[in-house]
């Protein structure tokens, strides 16, 4: 991996190469050491704490909105489960009477 340190390795009094100061077409990203992080400042922090609000209340929203969806599709599935019992029963009932109409 090259390096920005110095050879050691050169010879003294004999001539090393030169190399480009331009680490970017290495790959390299060196940035000042200020640039990683930053103290967050105080009115920052209210805005960060106004975020934090907003994303709770939007949670606690879908939370609600699927408990709520979780209890209507309990609810239909126990329609359904109702609607076709009835459903088998009409049906029984017409074959039996279709029945009694073929024996006369």
């Amino acid at each position: 991996m090259p390096s920005s340190r110095p050879d050691k390795t050169v010879p003294e009094g004999g001539c090393q190469a030169t190399e480009s100061s331009d680490f970017r077409q290495l790959g390299l990203d060196f940035r000042p050491s200020d640039g990683y992080s930053q103290a967050p400042r105080k009115e920052d922090r209210g805005m960060n704490q106004e975020l934090f609000e907003r994303l709770d209340s939007r949670i606690t929203e879908l939370v609600e909105k699927y408990a709520s969806l979780k209890e209507e599709n309990a609810r239909l599935a126990e329609e359904n489960q109702r609607l076709l019992s009835e459903r088998e029963g009409l049906t029984a009932r017409v074959d039996a009477i279709l029945g009694k109409l073929e024996g006369l």
